[in-house]
């Protein structure tokens, strides 16, 4: 029967990552198989060293750190040393990590409505509707090519894990895989590290009994971070990836101000999500008084709730960030809706009379029906931000195949890296510093767009390139320029200061109905021979958007 069960679990899993996967595909009117520009900037690293290139950006450049995500780098270094294209591969990875992680979800469901005395069937299905309700999760798992689902999968098999250790349903097996997970959690993501520690201690605190099963995972995770941790020194010359000294600002309150300003609009815009807090908090508080009174299921649904109070608080002592859907927290996208389920369960199972039952069970129906409508159609209004993240690919693809072909080939200043980064061969200066050491470090404290906000003028200045690529802008359709206002957070200004305009020319960049607006040095232009591929404009021809 428990493997029947195991079955069901999965195809129910396969069922839910695959209709998941497709609605999020449909809701958006199709999303293109390449991913969003920041898993363009992984991909362009692990092709790098496919390549023999290094942990590169610019391939004989400086060693630079400019993805998050240590582990998803090694994994997308092995599909490029097996293939030179290597999308469709990564995609159908993605989709098994986030197939992995609903099967996960749906096992610790029916592991806590046994310890809790609750019939399953109802949570298992309710959970169901609240996944297929969210289509953002499988956006960001399966479509985006980050290293989402990887995180999503290693965060909730930990919960699960320790949800079994600390219901005494544990064994051997059961701290092996405990080992492996503490182990893999600090190369995700630098902050696995202290979500692993968390998690673990706080399980030996509420079942001291299990304290040895629980110091080897805690010495695994310390080991493994160490060591990347040495890695990083001894390559990269820092402990963290250069991402974090360019998105997290020294002011830590301005930091914390951001983060909080983050997890509230997640909470009051993203459907349900107060709800599913608040229940959670209140199953928090039952836990807690159940821990001490040693109820079955207390402990791992203790275990749970830390998880998602302890993803929701460190993102937002981090700052948060600017993307669509809240990235950061779509990884406990599974884990959040638990609560509800297991409380509507709960409900359903104490209905002592079928007429009751059949009318509540009528309800939950209806209810789960509108759940998922309203969840739908939250993510179709958002479909626009959605496929800007795809865009900016598509767009440096275009622009760096064109730029190849121009001689000679400029240094590059760019906002977007990861599609260009992709195509082009010359030299790539990131602006917002996330692949540039220099910009990333000139000023620690932040100000302007979240998470995008380390550009340096006086850095910016001293290598001045020869370019700047504004390819996520389009020309006008009668091929004049147009730009946008000095007050630009993201570029301090740049474009009106009176020094750039003597040092840049604008033109516009043309290859048949594509045009793209830019900046180049004359310099650069006299040797270019600008023809019928660059078009040089005067600063007056050009409108400056409010």
């Amino acid at each position: 029967m428990a493997l029947d069960r195991k079955s069901a679990d999965f195809l129910l899993a396969l069922g839910l990552a695959c209709a998941g996967a497709a609605i999020a595909w449909l809701l958006t009117g199709g999303l293109p198989a390449i991913g969003i520009d920041d898993a363009a900037i992984t991909r362009s690293y692990a092709e790098n060293i496919a390549n023999g290139a290094g942990y590169v950006y610019n391939v004989g450049g400086e060693r630079v750190e400019g993805s998050t995500a240590f582990l998803w780098v090694g994994i997308l270094t092995l599909a490029y040393w097996l293939t030179p294209a290597p999308e469709l591969a990564i995609i159908l990875l993605c989709g098994a990590f986030t197939l992995t992680a609903i099967y996960i979800t749906l096992r610790l469901v029916r592991a806590l409505c046994g310890w809790l005395n609750i019939a399953p069937a109802p949570a298992v299905w309710i959970l169901s509707a609240c996944l297929a309700a969210s289509p953002g999760y499988f956006m960001w798992s399966v479509w985006t090519m980050m290293e989402l689902a990887l995180w999503s999968m290693i965060l909730i098999w930990m919960v699960y894990l320790l949800a079994r250790l600390v219901e005494s349903d544990g064994g051997r097996s059961n701290t092996a895989c405990l080992l492996a997970a503490a182990a893999l959690m600090p190369l995700v993501r630098p902050e696995g590290i202290v979500t692993a520690l968390g998690l673990l201690i706080l399980s030996g605190i509420i079942a001291p009994r299990f304290w040895r099963a629980v110091a080897g995972p805690v010495a695994a995770a310390i080991t493994v971070f160490v060591a990347v941790t040495s890695f990083r020194l001894s390559y990269f010359g820092q402990p963290f990836p250069n991402t974090f000294y360019a998105k997290v600002s020294s002011d830590k309150l301005q930091g914390l101000a951001d983060g909080l300003k983050y997890l509230f609009d997640f909470l009051l815009r993203s459907p349900f999500a107060e709800i599913f807090v608040a229940i959670w908090l209140g199953g928090a508080i039952w836990a807690m008084a159940g821990t001490v009174q040693n109820r079955p299921g207390a402990r791992a649904l203790l275990v749970t709730g830390a998880a998602i109070f302890g993803i929701l608080l460190a993102y937002a002592a981090l700052g948060g960030d600017h993307f669509t859907l809240w990235r950061f927290y779509q990884p406990i996208a599974p884990l959040m809706p638990i609560g509800v389920s297991l409380l509507i369960a709960g409900a359903l199972s104490a209905a002592a009379a079928a007429p009751v039952r059949g009318a509540a069970k009528l309800a939950a129906a209806a209810a789960a029906t509108g759940a998922v409508i309203i969840g739908w159609m939250q993510y179709y209004q958002a479909r626009f931000d959605i496929r800007k993240e795809y865009a900016l690919v598509e767009q440096g693809l275009s622009f760096g195949r064109f730029l190849n072909r121009i001689e000679p080939r400029p240094t590059i200043g760019v906002g977007p890296a990861g599609g260009i980064a992709l195509a082009y061969d010359g030299e790539i200066l990131d602006l917002l510093g996330l692949n540039w050491v220099e910009m990333a470090h000139a000023n620690p404290v932040k100000v302007g767009m979240r998470n995008h906000a380390s550009f340096d003028k006086a850095t910016f200045w001293k290598h001045a390139p020869d370019v700047l690529a504004a390819f996520n802008r389009a020309c006008a359709k009668d091929k004049s320029l147009a730009f946008w206002p000095h007050a630009d957070t993201a570029f301090d200004g740049l474009f009106s200061d009176e020094t750039f305009r003597h040092a840049y020319v604008p033109v516009a960049f043309l290859q048949g109905a594509d045009c793209w607006p830019g900046f180049a040095k004359p310099e650069w232009l006299i040797r270019a021979g600008p023809g019928t591929a660059i078009k040089p404009y005067d600063w007056a021809d050009v409108k400056v958007m409010e």
